[in-house]
């Protein structure tokens, strides 16, 4: 304020131009402050009056979006989607050598270097997954790769499904279709990990601070996976990958 004093002085007493310049070489360090606070207060009070002019309901509706479900896309299920499974079949992996029809008779298939990627990949979110819901991080990392063929099948490719998550009427998301069956689409990897502990949490809470082998027979029991062995197959992966030091 001081410099404005002095600047509506000066040209108040009509200084000669030499003098003018003169002051504003002596103080354009302080000038040059002043404009940028003076820009700021401006801009500022503008856009307190735009934000002001803003109508907060429209139609009698308030103009405030709503939050995007955090965890799983929500979106409404297309007419290709509208077959439904009650059993977690995983669909066979995307490669033209094979000839099985089943998902899990591929996954010894997969090369031995994307499985060890695939497990250096997801290790983190399968600790972070045990720390907050309680479920083995071994078991998440067996049935994820497992059933996903370490990230090779389609449903992780391209709809980002790696558990073999089925749309059921449990399910009010996007969904798309493999091989006769609607499968959980979503928008990361790490939403179908999120999904799966909270499938997990609701479906077999009585197992918590039960160890690998208890939460892969309940799973068998409860239908996931396609392969009578599905229980075997798993607690195999945990013990040959030595899955389960990732659960202390």
């Amino acid at each position: 304020m001081w410099l404005i004093v002095q600047i509506l002085e000066a040209m108040k007493n009509a200084l000669p131009l030499p003098s003018v310049l003169l002051f504003f070489k002596d103080n354009w360090f302080k000038l040059s402050i002043t404009a940028l606070m003076l820009f700021a207060w401006l801009r500022k009070d503008l856009s307190f009056q735009v934000r002001m002019d803003e109508p907060l309901f429209r139609n009698g509706k308030s103009t405030v979006a709503k939050p995007k479900e955090k965890y799983t896309e929500v979106e409404s299920l297309s007419s290709a989607a509208s077959p439904q499974t009650s059993r977690m079949e995983a669909p066979s992996i995307n490669l033209s050598n094979l000839v099985s029809s089943s998902g899990t008779d591929e996954y010894p298939s997969v090369d031995e270097a994307d499985k060890h990627a695939y497990l250096s990949r997801f290790a983190k979110v399968a600790k972070e997954e045990q720390k907050r819901y309680g479920i083995p991080a071994s078991i998440i990392l067996a049935v994820s790769m497992h059933q996903s063929a370490a990230g090779n099948r389609d449903i992780a490719s391209e709809i980002n499904n790696h558990f073999a998550m089925p749309c059921n009427t449990d399910w009010n998301g996007a969904c798309r279709e493999f091989q006769g069956h609607a499968y959980r689409k979503y928008s990361s990897s790490w939403a179908s990990f999120r999904d799966f502990s909270l499938y997990a949490k609701e479906h077999f809470a009585r197992l918590k601070g039960a160890d690998y082998e208890a939460w892969a027979l309940a799973l068998e029991h409860e239908g996931f996976g396609e392969s009578d062995d599905f229980a075997k197959e798993i607690i195999a992966l945990i013990e040959g990958y030595r899955l389960d030091a990732a659960d202390r």
